[in-house]
């Protein structure tokens, strides 16, 4: 009987521990999810919300183009004179670098019933950095959380103890990824947004175009045959982009963004914002690392400054004779006929006399 007692009592003393350093641990945790160096872009604690500015940003304003601030209320009406725009788009493509967060009122609904809501009036919507953090946040609650565990010292006392625990529903998700006219929003932000319609329809909104300064209502500025935002986002969709996080944009105030002799429109054929198989990269003039330019270049060979390149004729493709014989190397491909010699030493061996290096029409020094 003693004994029993001692082990009953031991259990009800390790039970207690556990709570009492969960609960430590929890208040901690939430502390630190209230301290005042983690509060942007986050449903803040009610002392916050109403030490933290206010602005109202009229149709007229959007339409023109304005800078959302960071840590600020923010609320916009948007103007009636686009049809549909995407959040990144209207918040400045900035969701994967920003945290913001931020709802829409219904249309047509009446302001007395959206009043009596309890929540939020509206529906939300969240840039891809909060929706990150969140789940990390949702993540480390979960694990600081205490686990009922079961064990021999501790039995289960109904059925309920050997049922799974269960998922807790997402009460803050993301619901709005198209803005629609007229629409009333709030925001907040954790670092400041370009916020506009887009006139042109280059997926750039107008604020974001004045401040990369690209045309507003034109949407390819230099005429290359790719979008303002095609360029500017160039390679974005690639997997080494997701994999790294890397990219270099093209230009888009600049035809030949990597000054090769070539438009980016002729080197992305398919202006898809991507770097095919079939095609050069616009955003270095060598695509295939061998010494010589995609298009037409400036370039030193043996002491001496030359224009050299191997797409010669600038139109995106390898040209061929009458035979089909190549008339050019290929800018895709650093040994081009796989003979085990570059293109740029074949050019080389070319100059000095080695004819079967030399392509047809290419001539020796």
């Amino acid at each position: 009987m003693a004994f029993s007692a001692t082990v009953l009592a031991f259990q009800k003393t390790c039970r207690l521990l556990t709570i009492v350093s969960g609960v430590l641990s929890i208040a901690i945790f939430s502390y630190a999810l209230i301290s005042p160096s983690s509060l942007s872009a986050r449903l803040l604690p009610m002392n916050q919300k109403q030490s933290l500015p206010w602005l109202f940003i009229e149709p007229a304003e959007v339409e023109e183009g304005i800078t959302i601030p960071s840590d600020t209320h923010v609320a916009f009406h948007l103007p009636s004179t686009f049809t549909k725009i995407q959040r990144e788009v209207l918040l400045g493509r900035q969701g994967d670098n920003i945290r913001y967060w931020g709802y829409c009122l219904p249309l047509g609904e009446d302001p007395e019933i959206v009043g009596r809501r309890t929540g939020f009036p509206g529906l939300l919507y969240l840039s891809e950095k909060e929706r990150e953090a969140r789940g990390l946040i949702k993540k480390a609650i979960e694990e600081r959380t205490p686990k009922k565990t079961l064990s021999v010292w501790n039995l289960p006392k109904s059925k309920d103890d050997l049922k799974p625990p269960k998922k807790t529903k997402e009460k803050i998700r993301h619901e709005v990824e198209f803005f629609e006219p007229n629409a009333l929003c709030y925001i907040m932000s954790a670092g400041p947004l370009a916020l506009g319609i887009d006139q042109d329809g280059d997926s750039l909104n107008t604020r974001f175009e004045r401040q990369i300064g690209t045309h507003p209502d034109i949407a390819d500025t230099d005429g290359d045959g790719l979008t303002d935002g095609l360029e500017h986002f160039f390679g974005t969709k690639t997997e080494l982009h997701h994999l790294t996080g890397l990219r270099s944009s093209l230009n888009p105030l600049i035809r030949d963004s990597d000054i090769d002799g070539i438009i980016d429109g002729i080197e992305d054929m398919n202006r898809n914002g991507n770097v095919d198989p079939d095609e050069t990269d616009p955003r270095t003039k060598d695509t295939d690392h061998d010494g010589l330019c995609d298009g037409l270049c400036l370039t030193k060979v043996r002491r001496q400054t030359l224009l050299l390149g191997e797409d010669i004729n600038l139109d995106g493709k390898v040209d061929v004779d009458t035979n089909g014989k190549a008339k050019e190397t290929d800018p895709r491909k650093a040994d081009t006929n796989g003979d085990g010699v570059s293109d740029f030493q074949a050019y080389f061996n070319c100059q000095l006399g080695m004819k079967q290096y030399c392509l047809e029409g290419q001539t020796t020094q």
